[in-house]
Formats: C-alpha cells, sequence, structure tokens
C-alpha cells in the first residue's frame, strides 16, 4: 500500500488573494511541496532526479476545491503516490482544515522527461520504490478538458525568466494564474471555483509569448493556452456564485 505524507502549511497575506482566501495557483504550489518535501524524505530528491538526466514533468490535474484556505488558517496537506504504471505516475492530494474539514483534492499525473531529448522516458524502478506505490499495466482514461470553441477574451504574457523551473520550461503553476487571470476581476470576485481539470500537451520556455484565451459558458470557463500557433495547455473550470 502506497505511503502516506503530511504536513502542515499556515496561510500568509502573500498566498491569499482580495477575497481573503487562498488563490489557486498558490493551493497547488502548496500541494507541489508537499509532493517535494514527500520525495526528499525518501531519498528520491529533485537533485538526484536531475543527476539522471531526468526531471518530473506533469500532464494533468483534476482539482476539486470544496473551500478555499484562509488568511492564517493552518491546513493539513497530505499526499501520496498512488500507482504507476512503465510511463505515467499517479499521485493524490488532499487539503484538511483543523478540525478535520475537507477543502480541496486532487489527482495528478506525472511522467519522466529526458532533459536532452525533451522526450518522455520509462518510469526507472528506482525512483518509484521508495514510495511503495503500486504498478499496474493499466493506463487511467481521465476526462479530458474542453477547449474553448469560440473564446471572448485573451490576454499575452510573456514568459520570463522566474517563470521558469529546474526543468527549464514553465512551471506549471504559472498557467493557473494566466489562465484565472483573462477572466477579470468582476468575474473572480463574484463566483468561486469548484473544479479544474487541467491537462498539458506542450511545453513553454524562456522567451516566448503565451497567449491565453477563454470561453465562458453559464458556470463553466473553457480555456487554452497557445504560443503562436501551438497548444500548449487545455483546461476547463466549474464555479458557483460566491
Amino acid at each position: 500500500m502506497a505511503q502516506e505524507f503530511s504536513e502542515q502549511h499556515r496561510v500568509v497575506y502573500y498566498d491569499t488573494e482580495v477575497t481573503g482566501e487562498m488563490g489557486i495557483g498558490k493551493l497547488v504550489d502548496m500541494m507541489m511541496l508537499a509532493s517535494e518535501d514527500h520525495s526528499d524524505s525518501v531519498g528520491v530528491t529533485t537533485q538526484k532526479v536531475l543527476g539522471l538526466g531526468l526531471g518530473w514533468v506533469i500532464t494533468q490535474h483534476l482539482l476539486e476545491v470544496k473551500r478555499l484556505p484562509k488568511t492564517n488558517e493552518v491546513v493539513t496537506v497530505s499526499t501520496k503516490a498512488a500507482s504507476y504504471n512503465p510511463y505515467f505516475c499517479y499521485r493524490d492530494f488532499w487539503v484538511e482544515a483543523a478540525d478535520g474539514e475537507m477543502l480541496a483534492k486532487m489527482h495528478t499525473v506525472f511522467v519522466l522527461m529526458d532533459q536532452a531529448k525533451r522526450k518522455i522516458t520509462r518510469i526507472l524502478p528506482e525512483l518509484v520504490a521508495p514510495f511503495e506505490s503500486e504498478y499496474t499495466k493499466k493506463i487511467e482514461r481521465n476526462p479530458l478538458p474542453m477547449a474553448p470553441k469560440q473564446p471572448t477574451a485573451s490576454n499575452d504574457y510573456g514568459v520570463r525568466f522566474m517563470d521558469i523551473d529546474s526543468n527549464h520550461h514553465v512551471n506549471n503553476v504559472h498557467y493557473f494564474d494566466w489562465m484565472l487571470d483573462v477572466l477579470g476581476a468582476d468575474f473572480l470576485t463574484s463566483h468561486r471555483l469548484k473544479k479544474m481539470n487541467i491537462q498539458y500537451k506542450q511545453e513553454v520556455r524562456y522567451g516566448q509569448v503565451a497567449t491565453s484565451e477563454v470561453e465562458i459558458a453559464d458556470l463553466t470557463s473553457y480555456h487554452q493556452i497557445k504560443v503562436g500557433q501551438d497548444l500548449s495547455c487545455v483546461a476547463q473550470c466549474e464555479w458557483e456564485l460566491r
């Protein structure tokens, strides 16, 4: 059975937005930190993976939010490397309030990328064995997000040096900021995110210009990130009124 890892996090003012609630990008950042700390605790550090000429890359997040943490709230972030097959690793996350209230859950799909070839490679047993994950030959068939058919708004974002992570491409969390920012302040202050399905298709590199496009239909928004005509990311969000 896959081992579980938990750690506490105090929500500070720079984690939150004007609503007083934690931003979605910060929420995912917090979960990713738990994943990294879990990996460090079993000896599968980022440095070890990079030393093999490899890097963990996320291909999909399935996020469900019950309630966003608020400023000064102390939450517990838990994670486990649930299962893997020859090419994909699956990790679960959940965030709980001090009284045990479930705040958010996320299921994430990882692959290993060859840093030199910039291509997916087979999962190395020595990188997953310490997590005691279940091995399966099956590949998950998760629902795929729908892209906007007729975008109603768009913004361009120049990729800065500080947007780039150790895999030499835009960190996955920045896509959340780009996709939500294009919705505008009026929408974001009157709506609350319930679910987000985000799929990464092609990396964005330093110096490129990413275009974020959105289409809104009632309480669902459809997003895509493009570099020129190349599609980098697609997401579908479900919202509720505040």
